[in-house]
């Protein structure tokens, strides 16, 4: 009679322990790779949001400068000019102002406002400081919607003014005193503005060398 024998089978009991470990591994690892890969996103992010912020912060420093070292002496002279003509002029007097003289003291350099137009067009202002972005944006606006418009109706009266004088001289310096008072407003409630952002700590605390 022939016994039949057990013979061992191979041992299959899965390792889950070794599997669940190494499938942790293998999680952990492609999550540390994706945190890190937003950490260097993010970082790029806030370098080049601080660079367009400093584009634009040099870009105001020319604008301060140039408002208050050019644009406000040049419309003051223009204002004392045309109150001796028209003082001479009222008084009966030939007014010895020279129209070309006026136009000499046309406004040559305009404000910029180009840093902050790329920096917008950028996106990167998305993730700067939304109270500081949004004073910087309020002084920009009125420098090209309100100031810039002023300045340009100033240089074309003044490079038009020949014809105009010649026919009724003082109601055109009369005309011209007007329009430069609008600009020396402007002027001085454009350098209020400017002189306000640069007291702030979070515009002095951009940190551009």
């Amino acid at each position: 009679m022939l016994r039949l024998t057990n013979k061992k089978r191979p041992d299959k009991q899965v390792k889950w322990r070794a599997v669940f470990a190494e499938s942790g591994f293998i999680g952990l690892s492609i999550i540390l790779a994706f945190a890190l890969q937003d950490w260097d996103e993010m970082n790029d992010i806030e370098e080049r949001m601080m660079i367009a912020l400093c584009n634009v912060k040099s870009e105001l420093e020319f604008n301060r400068i140039l408002l208050e070292g050019d644009h406000l002496p040049r419309q003051n002279g223009m204002l004392a000019i045309i109150n001796g003509a028209l003082k001479t002029l009222g008084s009966g007097a030939a007014n010895s102002a020279s129209v070309s003289g006026l136009k000499d003291m046309h406004f040559q350099k305009s404000l910029r406002y180009s840093a902050w137009t790329l920096a917008g067009e950028s996106g990167y202002l998305l993730h700067a400081n939304f109270e500081l972005a949004t004073e910087i944006g309020a002084l920009f606006h009125y420098q090209k919607d309100s100031y810039q418009p002023v300045i340009a109706r100033l240089n074309d009266n003044l490079f038009n003014s020949s014809s105009e004088y010649l026919k009724k001289p003082i109601e055109h310096y009369a005309s011209l005193k007007e329009l430069v008072n609008e600009s020396i407003a402007q002027s001085l409630y454009l350098k209020t503005s400017y002189d306000a952002l640069f007291e702030r700590e979070d515009f002095k605390l951009l940190s551009c060398e």
